[in-house]
Parts: structure tokens; sequence; C-alpha cells
């Protein structure tokens, strides 16, 4: 049976990163280790490069979104 994924939407986003931050977080912490940049490249290794791009649209359309409302709301 194949199941359908999501549409990403900022909520899913905020919790799937959370999510597996908190989690690498407390596993390092168990060792006396910190987030580091090659642990952080091991998780994303091996995303095809196609699903990368496709999140980094996404991603920077919600921080331009984003910036638009901050822009208004200090305006």
């Amino acid at each position: 049976m194949t199941m359908t994924a999501p549409v990403a939407d900022a909520r899913i986003l905020g919790l799937a990163h959370y999510a597996a931050r908190g989690v690498l977080e407390h596993v390092l912490a168990r060792h006396g280790l910190t987030h580091t940049a090659p642990v952080t490249a091991r998780i994303w290794g091996g995303i095809p490069s196609e699903d990368l791009a496709a999140a980094g649209r996404v991603l920077a359309l919600v921080t331009e979104r984003a910036n638009v409302e901050l822009t208004a709301l200090t305006a």
C-alpha cells in the first residue's frame, strides 16, 4: 500500500525540523557532543537533488512572505 505524503505547509515543516533537531540534540548530549555541520550533512545526504531543490523553493518562498509580513508589521 502506497501512502500519499502530506502537503508541506509551515506547520509540517516546523514540526519536522524541531522533531529531528530535538532527537539529534538529545542523542548528541548523551555523548557530550553538540549539533554540528558534519552530522547535518549526513542527515541531509542522499536526498535526491530534485527533492532538495523543491524544499529550497518552498523555504525561499515562505521566507520571502514572512519578510513581507514582518516589514508590514514594522512599517
